[in-house]
């Protein structure tokens, strides 16, 4: 048995060589052309990336072919992006270019895990193609910085800005369009408001509300995704949208506020539930405010720990302020403050028209009030607790809720008052800020001593102010930033096709200018902006972006 077997195996290798060669021959009765292969040459050049969520990646790849060159039109060229997972292929993929060099905005959520671009090369002539893959890290690009609404023709949209100065990062960031780079269109209607409300505390919330008079939405405040539209963050659609920017603050804010034509609504996450996108209905005022109210769209927000209200409203039909009261539970009602024995004015009989209202000095409430003739600036301590404690521990009423309003100061005589239209306040010495078209004042006050300076330098011929905002990032939810709290300003103006932002450096304790970078001769220019953005539309709106990487600071 083992030798017949043994001389199977024998036959068998005296065979291999006639088959191999019939093999041989076979492919000579073929007409075979030899392939102009192409590949892309991977020395010393650059295959994995990390790139910021929302910036360009630039591929540039170097071609080689094996014969000769191909002219362009004989090639054909296709981008793709897919997660590099574990379990996940090329069959789930983002058509990025067809372009032989890649340049496009990456929009992909920023992801631990990297994702795969692939390149496939096509010669037209014979139809045989190469692919090469690269990889890219994306990692979240939104840090702490400004969110700026504007309009154009196109419609609505707005742009993100982060400087190095002011959040302390390596280089500027200019996120253009965000609303366009995500729905890939603006938004409808007229330009309204854009706020961002981050929260640390028990529940953490991250969220960007951009308005217009006919579209209200919210995008996520860690990467811009969208989140939903009216129909969920209302029960019941307003009839006619005037919607004001929405706020959460203070130590312990359990209240998203939002004003829209006279009326507070508002998300209360003590009563529920957490996660809720959707605004209550409309507050109705208590029975000794009588049957209506309407309300400033310019609010204020205590910062005391479990302060007597949520929020501050003026009343413009009273003319007089109210509060949404401090409450763990569901609340329909906008009420008045206590009998008030203060001298300075009545909280809850003022008599003048609101013009303004923003937390400034010692987190006061300061009102630029008007008779119509007159300015003046009405000073209130509403960050007061509701409650405080004897010696022993046991809770007592606060009797300081009966002597809320502090002071006025009288702005009538101050140069271009009359045709202010943008302020805001420092917050670290009792301070105002005012902006005409032109021209931006900063008011110092000192007791009764109430004196102006205009600060800026002349803007460009054609251009006016439309929006100003000094960097005051909220302390409960960046504390990192106290060092540049307050010494930053942003001007936006437009010049009939333009929208521009200009970021100054201020002393925070004046509001001066305070420009102490050298230029590129050495010289330092107190009142030279920092940095200027433009191509924007026209810049109806500002509000800060805190960071929303991570629970606290980072």
């Amino acid at each position: 048995m083992i030798l017949v077997n043994m001389k199977k195996f024998i036959l068998c290798l005296m065979l291999l060589p006639a088959l191999f060669t019939s093999c041989y021959k076979d492919e000579g009765n073929y007409d075979y052309k030899e392939l102009n292969e192409i590949t892309v040459d991977t020395v010393g050049v650059k295959t994995s990336f990390v790139i910021d969520q929302y910036d360009s990646l630039v591929i540039e790849p170097k071609i080689n072919f094996s014969l000769s060159a191909l002219p362009e039109t004989a090639l054909s060229y296709r981008w793709i992006m897919y997660s590099d997972a574990w379990g996940k292929d090329d069959t789930e993929t983002t058509e990025l270019s067809t372009e032989r060099n890649l340049n496009v905005q990456i929009t992909a959520p920023a992801s631990a895990t990297p994702y795969a671009v692939r390149l496939y090369i096509t010669n037209k002539n014979d139809g045989s193609s190469y692919e090469m893959k690269y990889t890219v890290t994306v990692q979240p690009s939104v840090v702490s910085g400004i969110l700026a609404l504007h309009q154009d023709a196109d419609g609505v949209d707005f742009d993100y800005i982060a400087t190095a100065g002011a959040v302390m990062i390596d280089k500027n960031k200019h996120m253009r369009n965000v609303v366009s780079s995500i729905l890939d269109r603006k938004l409808s209607g007229n330009a309204a408001a854009v706020s961002a409300v981050r929260v640390n505390y028990t529940t953490l919330i991250n969220r960007v509300y951009v308005a217009t008079d006919e579209e209200f939405m919210q995008l996520s405040g860690y990467d811009f995704a969208y989140e939903c539209d009216i129909n969920e963050l209302f029960y019941d659609i307003p009839s006619r949208l005037q919607l004001s920017k929405v706020k959460r603050e203070g130590q312990t804010p359990y209240c998203t506020i939002l004003v829209n034509d006279g009326s507070v609504y508002n998300i209360n996450n003590q009563a529920s539930q957490k996660w809720s996108n959707t605004f209550s209905d409309p507050l109705r005022p208590s029975s000794d405010l009588g049957e209506r109210i309407v309300v400033s769209p310019y609010y204020y927000i205590p910062d005391a720990n479990f302060p007597m209200a949520s929020a501050i409203f003026y009343d413009e039909l009273g003319k007089r302020f109210v509060r949404l009261p401090k409450t763990f539970y569901e609340t329909e009602e906008i009420v008045s403050f206590d009998p008030q024995v203060s001298t300075a004015f009545d909280v809850n009989n003022v008599g003048k028209d609101l013009i303004w209202l923003g937390k400034g000095y010692n987190n006061h409430a300061f009102a630029v009030m008007t008779d119509g003739s007159s300015r003046e600036l009405y000073r209130a301590d509403f960050n007061k607790a509701e409650t405080i404690y004897d010696e022993d521990g046991s809770p007592e009423y606060n009797e300081e809720l009966n002597d809320l309003a502090l002071r006025i100061y009288d702005l009538t005589s101050l140069t271009d008052i009359e045709k202010a239209k943008f302020y805001d306040l420092g917050l670290y010495a009792t301070q105002l800020m005012y902006a005409t078209d032109r021209d931006i004042y900063v008011v110092s006050i000192s007791g009764s001593n109430v004196r102006c300076e205009k600060i800026n330098r002349d803007f460009p011929e054609g251009e006016e102010i439309t929006a100003l905002m000094i960097w005051n990032p909220d302390m409960n939810i960046m504390r990192s930033l106290e060092t540049t709290r307050g010494k930053y300003l942003y001007v936006a103006t437009w010049n009939g096709e333009e929208g521009k932002i200009y970021e100054f450096k201020i002393a925070r304790n004046t509001g001066r200018m305070d420009n102490d970078i050298p230029d590129e001769f050495g010289k330092v220019d107190a009142a030279a902006p920092v940095n200027v953005f433009d191509g924007m539309g026209k810049i109806t709106d500002l509000c800060i972006k805190l960071q929303g990487k991570d629970n606290f600071d980072n």
